[in-house]
C-alpha cells in the first residue's frame, strides 16, 4: 500500500501560478488605456453618430454645438457627407425622418435655411384640402425655336443616370409644340411653380434641372424625383450637388425622347418634356429645362 502524498505541492503550484500571472499582467504586459475618438469609429457607427447629432439639432437648434460634434468625426466636407448620407438613408424603409434631419442640418450648416423642426413643418401640419386651396398657378417661360438643326447624338449618361440614345442622325422638327404640361393632383405637398428653358451652350448634353423649395423659399434636400419615358422609370434626389444648392438635382436628357416628371411624394406630373433648340448663338444648340417646385 502506497503512502498518502501530501497536498502541499498542489497548494505550492497554485500560489506560484497566481504569482506568475500577477507578475505577467501587472509588470511585464500591463493593460494600456487608450481613448478612442469618434473619428476612429467604424463607418456604420459614424453614420449613427451623425443621425444622433442631426436629431439633437432638430431639438435644440444649436448649430454651433452640432458643428463641434461633427468636427470630431474628421470629415473633410461635413455638409457633403451629411447630404449624401441623407440620400442613402432616404431609400431605407422607415428612415424618412432621419433623412430629413440630416438634410436640415446640412442646409443649416450651409446657411441656406433657418432652424426648423419637424413639429412646425408646414407640410405636416396642413391638410390636403388646405394645400389644394393654396396651390399657385404655375408661370411658364418658354423660348420657342424658329430654325432647324441637324445633329448627331452619341451621348453618355452622367452620374445621375439617363438613357443611352441610339447612335445615328436626329433631325429635330421645330414646328411649334406645346410646352410641358402639368396634370392637377389634389393637395400635393409640393406644386410646380415655374418651367423655363435654360439656354447655356456650356451645358452639353442638356439637362432636366429640378429645384425644390419649402414655403419659406428655403431649398429642400432629400426630395426624390421620378422621371419616366416609354416603359422606363428612373429616380434621382435633391441635395447630391450642394454646390448648386441643397434643393437642386439634375438628370441628363436625350432631346429625341419625351419624358414625364413628378416628385415621388405626390406632386402633379409634368408631361411632354422633350428637346428644344436655343437660337441665341451662331450655331443652334439644345437647351436644358428648369423646373421649380414649391410648398404652398
Amino acid at each position: 500500500m502506497e503512502p498518502r502524498r501530501s497536498p502541499v505541492y498542489l497548494i505550492t503550484g497554485l500560489i506560484l501560478g497566481i504569482a506568475l500571472g500577477i507578475l505577467y499582467a501587472w509588470v511585464l504586459v500591463p493593460v494600456e488605456t487608450i481613448e478612442t475618438q469618434p473619428q476612429d469609429l467604424r463607418a456604420d457607427f459614424k453614420e449613427a453618430y451623425r443621425v444622433l447629432i442631426a436629431r439633437a439639432y432638430q431639438s435644440n437648434h444649436d448649430i454651433n454645438r452640432a458643428e463641434a460634434r461633427l468636427a470630431l468625426l474628421g470629415d473633410d466636407d461635413p455638409v457633403r457627407v451629411l447630404s449624401v448620407q441623407a440620400q442613402l438613408t432616404l431609400g431605407e424603409e422607415g428612415q424618412e425622418s432621419a433623412a430629413r434631419a440630416l438634410g436640415q442640418l446640412a442646409a443649416a450648416m450651409q446657411g441656406e435655411i433657418e432652424p426648423v423642426s419637424e413639429t412646425n413643418n408646414p407640410v405636416q401640419s396642413a391638410t390636403p384640402a388646405e394645400l389644394s386651396n393654396a396651390t399657385p398657378t404655375p408661370t411658364i417661360e418658354i423660348v420657342t425655336p424658329t430654325a432647324t438643326r441637324r445633329a448627331n447624338q452619341n451621348t453618355t449618361p452622367t452620374e445621375s443616370g439617363g438613357p443611352t440614345p441610339t447612335e445615328g442622325t436626329i433631325i429635330p422638327t421645330l414646328t411649334p409644340t406645346l410646352p410641358p404640361t402639368a396634370t392637377a393632383t389634389p393637395g400635393p405637398p409640393f406644386v410646380l411653380d415655374s418651367i423655363q428653358l435654360a439656354c447655356d451652350p456650356d451645358i452639353d448634353p442638356p439637362l432636366i434641372q429640378v429645384s425644390v423649395f419649402d414655403a419659406a423659399d428655403n431649398p429642400v434636400p432629400g426630395v426624390a424625383i421620378l422621371i419616366s419615358w416609354e416603359t422606363n422609370t428612373n429616380r434621382f434626389v435633391t441635395g447630391l450637388k450642394p454646390e448648386y444648392g441643397l434643393g437642386y438635382a439634375d438628370y441628363q436628357m436625350d432631346p429625341a425622347i419625351t419624358y414625364s416628371l413628378r416628385l415621388e411624394d405626390g406632386s402633379a406630373p409634368v408631361n411632354s418634356i422633350t428637346g428644344r433648340l436655343c437660337e441665341d448663338a451662331d450655331e443652334p444648340y439644345w437647351g436644358s429645362w428648369q423646373f421649380n417646385f414649391v410648398q404652398p
